[in-house]
């Protein structure tokens, strides 16, 4: 437990000196997408596709140097819909705990307070895992995939997916305190390190032995299907030996 925990605070750590370095480094057009991107989620119901988009055009700045208009439109186009439904869930389960946490301000149920706190919980848990979801999607996952690798990075890194939620929430409330701070700055920091920590090395590993077991497994059933073993018939066995 103890390593695992060291090992989280060392990915957390190198992922936020890679996002400070390439903010750093790129402040002019991380400025233009951070006001793009709060243009774009202004409507809210967009903040999915925005958000999708944002994510797209920063990889393609750490590798190309420059933002790809042309991959972020094909980010947006390819899983623009499945991250505006996405996006929603978290929403409806905020909403669905404020009115739980007001009936219960209004008549003290017990039930009701739990189902509060119950929501608001899966509504928390539910954009953790959509972060590394989001970035995988951004990256021409396809929704089930990304889904399923939001949901084994936040089982597998509890530690490091909670502590980058706290450090994303404390970017949002440094930030919001400065209104233009917000609107110009908040995306590029928060984005920035979301790509960087799920592109970090251990990542990288991880994602590679979570794929080498199918690809062994999708190898094994071609091995099965293509191989056809040789069963001699009793006749062939004797038509054999005359022969000889």
């Amino acid at each position: 437990m103890s390593s695992n925990t060291d090992s989280d605070a060392e990915t957390l750590r190198g992922a936020v000196e890679r996002a400070a370095g390439f903010v750093y480094g790129n402040a002019l057009p991380l400025v233009g997408l951070s006001l793009a991107w709060s243009v774009a989620s202004a409507p809210l119901v967009t903040i999915g596709p925005a958000t999708l988009g944002a994510y797209a055009a920063i990889d393609s700045l750490r590798e190309t140097g420059r933002i790809d208009r042309r991959a972020v439109a094909t980010a947006v186009r390819r899983g623009g819909v499945h991250a505006a439904a996405l996006s929603a869930l978290p929403a409806l389960l905020g909403a669905i705990s404020l009115v739980y946490a007001l009936e219960f301000a209004a008549t003290g149920g017990t039930l009701v307070g739990v189902l509060a706190v119950a929501a608001a919980y899966a509504a928390v848990y539910a954009v953790l895992v959509l972060i590394p979801a989001f970035v995988s999607l951004s990256r021409g996952e396809s929704p089930t995939a990304a889904l399923r690798t939001g949901w084994t990075w936040t089982a597998a890194h509890p530690t490091l997916t909670l502590t980058t939620g706290l450090f994303t929430l404390c970017l949002l409330v440094g930030t919001a305190v400065l209104t233009v701070a917000f609107v110009a700055c908040f995306p590029a920091l928060a984005f920035s390190l979301h790509v960087e920590l799920f592109s970090s090395p251990a990542s990288a590993d991880e994602e590679q032995s979570t794929a080498q077991p199918r690809r062994t497994t999708r190898r094994s059933r071609s091995t099965n299907v293509h191989e056809r073993p040789t069963v001699r018939t009793e006749h062939e066995r004797k038509d054999s030996a005359n022969r000889t």
